[in-house]
């Protein structure tokens, strides 16, 4: 029997209880981000896309460079203070009376959740074996899939209750309490890095996450799978409500349950993938890929069905979807982390964190764009149609990278 089972780590469970309060804050906050900005001050859809921007931005921009802080500074003070900061820029905003000043708490909002990340993810790596980092990794999908369940519709709820700013004050006490529970984490010191000619060189280090991937075949392709992915699951999130809005008799109602049943999947897929043993060949990113790419095709050929079987059909679509990105996401994460020295893992998940943002961005403005100009049904059918390529396409590559990385491996045992 384990030593020291996943649940009886005490740093580990203070590390998921700062996480679950801060998802369910940031949900909090986004509900009445867009309340005050659509709601309150009726902001244009070119403003609107302002305040998208300034909270990817940051991500994209300091990802690397809040890396290489992760790995080089106290992990846990790094994301105490992070939170610390994030209270005060959310009190701004509820505090703010025009728009730019909205822009400015957000961008510090986005650079600070920048610097989170990557500790965050160094940090876990720190306060968990790796016989049990499949098991944290997959509770702490669980925890966020389930935010994403419960954060919208608890911040309607509030913001009912209390109001946009209570919503803000709320959120605002999240990242505070957040904070204070990291104190609660006891990690062990972190290694020294082994000095290289490379790392003498600051800007070479701000990219060695980056270099680091591709120094694993497996790693460097699943990478691109998975920020593939993000930009194919962008394009049909961003685009889902004016899909089901264009169907003969569909309803609001409904089309919340197609979302919802998206965050379902990514939660039963955390459930799943955190019992699975998983190997290292990331199967599952040769399999997800076309599992999502023929959600998108369908969804985006059915509109014209009958609405009962819209209605049957759809719910169940929109599940094997969010499963299927979750599908990918866990096995890469897992895989990272086991792959990737402790001394790295800051470098290493801060260029993951800029590259899937990154995704996340272009996915939102290749969906309007193809929404735009071919409409919303053909931009779901050309998303799907590319991510079917990609499965198969990857499927071949994830062969040629495995083969390289065994070759590899044998050639290092040979040579000692």
């Amino acid at each position: 029997m384990n030593e020291n089972p996943l649940f009886k780590n005490h740093s580990f469970l203070f590390l998921i209880s700062a996480q679950t309060i801060s998802n369910l804050g940031d949900w909090l906050h986004l509900v009445a981000l867009f309340a005050l900005v659509a709601f309150k001050w009726h902001a244009d859809p070119i403003a609107m896309a302002g305040i998208t921007l300034c909270m990817v931005l940051p991500s994209i921009l300091f990802g690397s460079p809040a890396g290489w802080l992760a790995d080089r500074f106290n992990r846990k003070m790094l994301m105490s203070f992070s939170d610390f900061a994030r209270c005060g820029c959310v009190l701004g905003i509820a505090f703010s009376v025009s728009l730019w000043q909205v822009y400015i708490f957000l961008f510090f909002l986005g650079f600070f959740s920048a610097v989170f990340t990557p500790a965050e993810s160094g940090l876990l790596r720190q306060v968990v074996g790796e016989n049990q980092i499949q098991a944290a990794i997959g509770t702490s999908e669980m925890i966020n899939n389930s935010a994403k369940i419960i954060g919208p519709v608890a911040g309607g709820a509030l913001i009912s209750l209390t109001g946009i700013k209570g919503a803000f004050y709320l959120d605002a006490i999240s990242f505070f309490l957040s904070a204070l529970l990291l104190f609660g984490i006891k990690a062990p010191t972190l290694q020294s890095p082994v000095k290289s000619d490379l790392e003498h060189r600051e800007k070479v280090a701000l990219t060695e996450g980056f270099r680091f991937l591709s120094g694993f075949p497996v790693l460097k392709m699943g990478l691109i799978v998975f920020c593939t992915m993000i930009l194919a699951l962008q394009i049909s999130d961003s685009q889902a409500m004016i899909l089901i809005r264009d169907i003969k008799n569909a309803t609001v109602h409904f089309a919340s349950w197609c979302i919802a049943a998206s965050g379902f999947g990514m939660l039963t897929a955390s459930v799943l993938f955190t019992k699975i043993k998983l190997g290292e060949k990331l199967i599952t990113l040769k399999i997800s890929p076309a599992i999502l790419g023929l959600g998108c095709i369908m969804v985006s050929t059915g509109t014209g069905w009958p609405i009962g079987i819209i209605e049957a059909v759809y719910p169940c679509v929109f599940f094997l979807m969010g499963f299927s990105f979750t599908m990918a996401a866990i096995p890469f994460d897992v895989l990272v982390q086991k792959k990737t020295p402790e001394t790295h893992t800051g470098r290493v998940f801060g260029t993951i964190n800029s590259l899937s943002t990154l995704a996340v961005l272009v996915g939102i403005l290749l969906g309007g764009s193809l929404s735009e100009w071919f409409g919303v049904s053909l931009a779901f059918l050309i998303s799907g149609g590319t991510t079917c390529l990609l499965a198969a396409v990857s499927a071949i590559a994830m062969k040629k990278a495995e083969r390289k990385e065994i070759h590899v491996a044998e050639g290092i045992k040979t040579t000692s």
